[in-house]
């Protein structure tokens, strides 16, 4: 023997026009979110990582040339970072093929926030000492990277990229 139940789902039975209705609602929704995403993905972040990517590929040759210039020289950069306040200072320790602290250099530090180019900052090393060039620049918390860059006389010298994070 079988019983038969008088129970009746709220708001009356299942019909092909709810269940259309329920589907062009998930969908629309799940649309309308990635439709978004998209948009404001492609307006935060251009996907250019270069303002003028063919002149830096035409320039490519070059920059070889100054990477094997820089592997002659046999210099060695140390990097410290410490915190002053809301600012990160980096310090470098240049020191030539025999260990001796290389002096009298121009040098610059390129802050690089990898996800925006809005916080970027460029900020002149001041010589700390024999060897020793020293920046600081206020930064966000987050994943940042560095780029050195030793000038003598006008002539780039010496170039790294360093990763870092600050808490």
């Amino acid at each position: 023997m079988s019983e038969q139940s008088d129970y009746q789902p709220k708001g009356g039975p299942l019909t092909g026009r709810k269940v259309l209705m329920i589907l062009v609602g998930c969908f629309g929704v799940m649309l309308s979110v990635n439709f978004y995403m998209a948009h404001m993905a492609v307006k935060t972040f251009p996907g250019l990582d270069q303002n003028d990517p063919y002149d830096v590929g035409i320039a490519y040759n070059k920059e070889i040339d100054a990477a094997k210039a820089q592997t002659a020289l046999g210099w060695s950069v140390d990097l410290s970072r410490t915190f002053e306040g809301d600012a990160t200072r980096i310090i470098a320790n240049v020191k030539d093929k025999a260990g001796q602290p290389v002096s009298g250099l121009d040098a610059s530090m390129h802050f690089f926030y990898p996800t925006t180019r809005k916080l970027d900052q460029i900020v002149a090393a001041n010589a700390a000492g024999d060897g020793v060039y020293s920046g600081a620049a206020g930064l966000q918390h987050g994943h940042w990277e560095v780029e050195i860059t030793f000038n003598h006389q006008g002539v780039r010298m010496f170039r790294s990229r360093n990763a870092f994070d600050v808490e």
